[in-house]
């Protein structure tokens, strides 16, 4: 299985995020602390591993809704994340 496109917005550290390897093997994730690396990461593992590996707060503080999208080629996977509203 090979991510053909990731893209991720408002997850954790994250505003948003479009990662397209191509022909690469390995996609090298870099920054400061608190940049968002892990956050990028966490994305791939929300979309692929489901609901169980999904926190109870996701989505970026301040905002109010959060997308990944992982495009395996033959299979998309999609998931939002809303706060509820009070």
């Amino acid at each position: 299985m090979k991510i053909i496109k990731l893209i991720a917005e408002n997850v954790k550290r994250l505003h948003a995020i479009a990662v397209e390897p191509g022909d690469k093997a390995l996609v090298t994730v870099g920054g400061k602390n608190g940049a968002g690396k892990s956050s990028v990461l966490d994305s791939i593992a929300y979309a692929l591993g489901g609901e169980k590996l999904v926190p109870s707060e996701p989505i970026r503080a301040g905002e109010s809704e959060a997308k990944i999208v992982v495009d395996l080629g033959d299979l998309v996977v999609t998931r939002r994340f809303r706060r509820a509203r009070p």
